[in-house]
């Protein structure tokens, strides 16, 4: 991506009103070239394309013009379709020269949507470069810059052309600044990047992870791939392919380079070798996952066995002597078999849970609970759930619900419910809890 300067530094750190070069000059001596950074499937062990990255000259001293500020004083002196126009003949006269290494390879290829009205976008300058060149549409995909928009209508146009054309459109950036959603049916994107900004410490960031989630599953379902870009370390990678990520790019795997042929497989191996790792790291998170969730099925039985000879008047008493047991349990209450709380919500340790706010706040007896999946989900049929991990409105916290039917020595039935706390670790010797 465009945000990303030579010296792998962000834009931030660039004054980009102290120009030490002349815009109009680069455009007219053409002294701008397209670096090429590979785009890896890791499934299928290859290169899939490259992005074209656009370096410039300052043609007066031969100095490297950064990105960040060539866009930018184009922008400023009104030259910016020219830059723009200039840098895609740089980009697919670059991937000409690559294209013959595999048939199927992709040319990503940035647009400035900002220059975009409908006198240009009748113009055909795109469809008729790739003609020049001998490239197939369908092997050329426009990046458009979400954030970057200004004429609705006319971008919206542009995307329906090209993609009658057979090109690809790519939506960038998702995921940074203002993400329009609204963009997405607008411009049904054929592939979808998500944005640096989401992957910082993803693998330790719970948030980040749900919203990584979320942009994965919509893609899928509009039938859109998925590009973790500006991928630097080796844990954002194994990450967000474990995610559901289909494709990654970024420094941990390849810098960009010149369009030469012993250039652009550079960081290949390495995909591979996460591939590998993946694959353990998957098998290995399956086998802790259901280690884990029989530890804490284990937990929920072990409460129900608790509360079996209990009467409705002694559920609170008996919740307070059993979540004490298991340092896992964030807190328990049980349910009648309408979905109706019978029991007080007892906390393990109550004065650390967050529920002394209007928003979290643990639910008394008389809630109705009928409308949770810990209920919904419990019948005659399944007599456990276990849920996904979620933000408790008890507490705040991220926890997992275990909910039993259970029935008591009375005959009676009732639905008890364990929610545990996902920070807690989990061993192999926990109390009452048969291995």
């Amino acid at each position: 991506m465009d945000g990303d300067l030579l010296d792998g530094s962000r834009p931030e750190t660039h004054n980009l009103t102290a120009e030490k070069f002349d815009v109009a000059a680069i455009i007219a001596a053409e002294s701008v070239e397209s670096w090429f950074q590979p785009i890896y499937s890791i499934k299928e062990r290859k290169v899939i394309g490259f992005e074209a990255l656009a370096r410039a000259t300052n043609p007066s001293d031969g100095t490297t013009v950064e990105p960040i500020p060539l866009f930018y004083s184009a922008s400023r002196k009104g030259l910016n379709l020219s830059l723009d126009r200039l840098c895609r003949r740089r980009a697919i006269e670059g991937f000409a020269k690559l294209a013959a290494l595999d048939p199927n390879l992709i040319v990503f290829m940035n647009l400035d949507v900002s220059i975009l009205t409908d006198q240009i976008v009748g113009s055909n300058s795109i469809i008729n470069l790739v003609r020049e060149y001998g490239i197939a549409p369908e092997r050329v995909a426009i990046e458009i810059v979400e954030s970057h928009v200004r004429d609705q209508i006319a971008v919206h146009r542009f995307a329906a052309v090209h993609r009658r054309s057979g090109f690809l459109i790519a939506l960038d950036d998702m995921g940074a600044g203002y993400s329009n959603l609204e963009r997405i049916p607008a411009l049904k994107p054929d592939i979808i990047k998500i944005d640096r900004t989401l992957l910082v410490d993803i693998e330790k960031d719970y948030h980040k992870q749900v919203l990584f989630d979320f942009f994965i599953q919509l893609s899928h379902k509009i039938g859109a791939m998925v590009i973790a870009e500006a991928v630097e370390t080796r844990e954002e990678a194994l990450t967000c392919l474990e995610r559901g990520a289909d494709l990654v790019q970024g420094f941990y795997f390849s810098r960009p380079e010149r369009p030469e042929l012993s250039n652009m497989y550079n960081g290949l191996s390495l995909a591979v070798e996460t591939g590998i790792l993946l694959k353990k790291q998957r098998i290995a998170r399956y086998a802790e996952h259901q280690r884990v969730r029989k530890c804490y099925t284990g937990i929920a039985d072990a409460v129900c066995e608790a509360l079996r000879p209990a009467t409705p008047e002694g559920l609170d008493n008996v919740l307070g002597r059993t979540v004490g047991r298991f340092p896992q349990v964030e807190c328990a209450y049980v349910l009648h078999e309408s979905g109706m709380q019978i029991s007080a919500t007892v906390f393990q340790h109550p004065e650390e849970c967050r529920c002394r706010t209007a928003l979290f706040s643990p639910a008394s007896a008389g809630t109705d609970q009928s409308a949770k999946d810990y209920y919904i989900f419990i019948g005659e049929s399944q007599k456990q759930f276990v849920s996904e991990p979620y933000i408790s409105l008890a507490s705040g916290n991220i926890c997992i619900t275990v909910s039993t039917l259970l029935k008591h020595d009375g005959g009676r039935n009732s639905i008890v419910c364990v929610d545990i706390d996902c920070k807690v670790p989990v061993d192999e010797t926990v109390p009452g809890v048969d291995r």
